[in-house]
């Protein structure tokens, strides 16, 4: 009951948008942030190690759904890739540390990395590697505006058979 209530919590923040709010309206901890998403994937993430290494302040300012919506999605994606992947020991590792006034956080997974050809059109709307009825392709390219309106860039990083980082960073609090 009480994962059921954490989800539909998690559901609810994600969801719940108010009119006024922009990137930058608000603090929130990007820990509780990854949490949800975590919720939020977690039926993705059977059978694959997640470890997470954040600094003890993770407070950011921007739209903390939104955020929510990239980790879904950085998370999600990982966590097909490496079911995908032939490789043993499936794992995600999710880090940030602080650079100046901005959070860079990094999602890397061990799955099987992404061609040379596919990294350069992954954040295009529509570009998709899935099959047919599989995705939109959308997803990175939502991600990157995302990330974009919080002042950050949202980069890929992937070598063919050794995995994939995802790499983004956020305005710390004042």
């Amino acid at each position: 009951m009480q994962r059921i209530q954490h989800i539909v919590s998690d559901l609810k923040t994600f969801a719940y948008r108010p009119r006024q709010a922009e990137a930058g309206d608000s603090n929130f901890p990007l820990a509780r942030a990854l949490d949800a998403a975590l919720r939020l994937v977690g039926h993705n993430l059977g059978g694959i190690a997640v470890t997470r290494e954040l600094p003890a302040d993770t407070q950011v300012r921007g739209d903390e759904a939104a955020i929510i919506g990239v980790l879904v999605n950085l998370l999600g994606n990982s966590a097909l890739a490496v079911h995908q992947s032939a490789q043993g020991d499936p794992a995600i590792r999710i880090s940030a540390l602080q650079e100046g006034n901005r959070l860079r956080v990094t999602i890397e997974d061990n799955g099987p990395g992404i061609p040379p050809e596919s990294l350069e059109r992954v954040f295009e709307p529509f570009f998709t590697t899935r099959e047919i009825g599989q995705g939109l392709g959308l997803g990175l390219s939502v991600s990157y505006s995302v990330i974009e309106r919080h002042g950050g860039v949202l980069r890929a990083e992937s070598e063919p058979g050794k995995g994939t980082r995802m790499i983004f960073d956020l305005p710390k609090t004042a």
